[in-house]
């Protein structure tokens, strides 16, 4: 049956991606509620994207991740950060976190995009690569280090934090051809998949933040039995052929 092998080759890939099995459990449960055998689709929606795909436009494209060998991080010429999540500052009665004055007077990184902000730093002392950092990762980077490109100071997806690095580096002579893609363990295939169809190809950093935090503003990534649905419908999205 077509519905099993999708779930069976759903659960591959996010095993590979190293998310924990409470995660597989709630995203093969998940799928199970929303899937309609006699249309042969699912209809998903979360808080962020929502997918109405067929079972069999998906077979076959949620392959597992190999188990890379060690990248050669020498050949990057530069860091690409994306963030994940943020906290708010505070929470004001009547207004959403995604509103715009919010997002420039009140969002902060919060402790996810804190972690990845050391990662830039530490990448940027050992190998002295550009930092173009979406906003809620830069906003965590303390002098001296320089991040040469923050994103713009708006909500966003990863696709367009991705075209505004891309847009910075080609207006400022930055090779793009192979770069760092700073990003939670969760979180780097997407961002991998996004580049790559920008004609960048990514590696990952040898040592990727994936934690979580419970007091994020964004319920998606508070734990990745949440963020796990999220991350499936963006795929989704992505992947199905239209």
């Amino acid at each position: 049956m077509s519905l099993d092998r999708l779930l069976y080759e759903v659960t591959s890939h996010y095993r590979s991606r190293g998310f924990p099995e409470s995660a597989l459990i709630h995203l093969r449960w998940t799928l199970l509620a929303n899937v309609d055998l006699d249309a042969g689709r699912f209809t998903l929606r979360t808080a962020y994207p929502g997918c109405d795909v067929s079972i069999g436009g998906l077979l076959g494209l949620f392959r597992p991740i190999e188990s890379a060998v060690t990248p050669d991080l020498t050949s990057p010429t530069s860091v690409f950060g994306f963030a994940f999540g943020y906290r708010m500052e505070k929470w004001l009665a009547g207004t959403r976190p995604t509103d715009a004055l919010e997002v420039q007077h009140r969002r902060r990184p919060g402790k996810n995009n804190e972690e990845l902000a050391k990662r830039a730093v530490a990448i940027h002392s050992r190998l002295g690569l550009p930092l173009l950092l979406q906003f809620e990762i830069a906003d965590a980077v303390n002098p001296p280090t320089p991040v040469v490109y923050a994103s713009s100071r708006k909500d966003q997806g990863t696709f367009g934090v991705a075209e505004e690095f891309m847009s910075y580096a080609k207006t400022n002579n930055i090779n793009t051809d192979t770069v760092i893609i700073l990003a939670h363990r969760h979180h780097y295939e997407r961002c991998r998949l996004v580049l790559e169809r920008l004609g960048v190809k990514g590696l990952q950093d040898n040592d990727p933040y994936g934690g979580y935090d419970d007091e994020e503003a964004q319920p998606r990534v508070m734990s990745p039995e949440e963020y796990i649905v999220n991350d499936f419908a963006s795929m989704a999205g992505m992947l199905e052929p239209k």
